[in-house]
């Protein structure tokens, strides 16, 4: 669940400093992140201002710490996020689905071919759909609305929203379907992988993956999600495992371009 209280504690830097009281429970993460991680960039004392000592390391403790790895660099970005109060806006800005920051209504599907507008599928409508084949689940709302950059490399040309584990309605639907999976190149991504049944499915994994370990890694989050590591996996997945565990990291599926 998203840290709405915290991230509007967050926002109260963008025009000031405001005093400790105001951002006590803040603070207290905060302390306790610096400790862990043997960093810098925040101060707030009794009675006093808080200050900022550096943004770019206090954006990197809003991502991992309030907003379970989804990346922000700046206020905008947190804005966007405690503002998305409509349906159409949360699925845009919910990047890291797995937390489920905005949760697909769950008698709805989010369906699109490429270059074509995303639609809103309830039940009676998927009738019109019952002869696609194959599709490709992506997991993520920035990489689902943005899927032509990349659409040419996956098998299909239909896409589905997942929004992580899913709703009831896109589980069902996907279970007669040949679906190719996009998703975080994660722990959890295998997770998700695993729930899925399908007539048949398979984990995409880009051409330049290796490269892709090394120049995005997200050490934060693969901490977070290392105790969600099973003891075996599915063979369609054991090379992302291989991978994790050769770079200690995982990598988001949004740098995929």
């Amino acid at each position: 669940m998203i840290h709405k209280k915290l991230l509007n504690q967050v926002l109260r830097f963008e025009k000031t400093q405001p005093v400790f009281s105001i951002v006590r429970d803040l603070n207290e993460m905060i302390v306790k992140y610096q400790e862990d991680n043997s960093c810098y960039f925040f101060s707030a004392k009794r009675g006093q201002k808080a200050s900022i000592e550096d943004l770019e390391l206090f954006f990197e403790f809003v991502s991992s710490e309030l907003l379970n790895g989804k990346k922000v660099r700046c206020f905008d970005d947190v804005k966007k996020i405690v503002r998305a109060d409509t349906r159409e806006d949360n699925i845009k800005y919910s990047g890291d689905s797995k937390t489920n920051y905005v949760r697909v209504f769950d008698n709805v599907v989010v369906l699109k071919k490429a270059g074509e507008v995303a639609q809103l599928l309830q039940n009676k409508d998927l009738q019109n759909f019952k002869d696609v084949e194959g599709l490709v689940a992506v997991e993520n709302g920035e990489s689902f609305l943005n899927i032509e950059t990349i659409a040419s490399q996956f098998k299909y040309d239909s896409f589905i929203y997942l929004g992580g584990y899913s709703n009831s309605l896109t589980i069902e639907f996907l279970k007669d379907k040949k679906v190719e999976f996009f998703l975080d190149f994660d722990i959890e991504g295998m997770n998700i992988f695993e729930s899925f049944k399908c007539k048949e499915k398979s984990f995409f994994i880009p051409k330049n993956i290796e490269e892709l370990f090394e120049k995005y890694q997200n050490t934060n989050l693969y901490k977070k999600q290392i105790k969600n590591l099973k003891p075996s996996y599915d063979v369609r997945v054991k090379v992302i495992l291989g991978i994790i565990k050769k770079y200690n990291t995982v990598v988001e599926q949004e740098v995929c371009r």
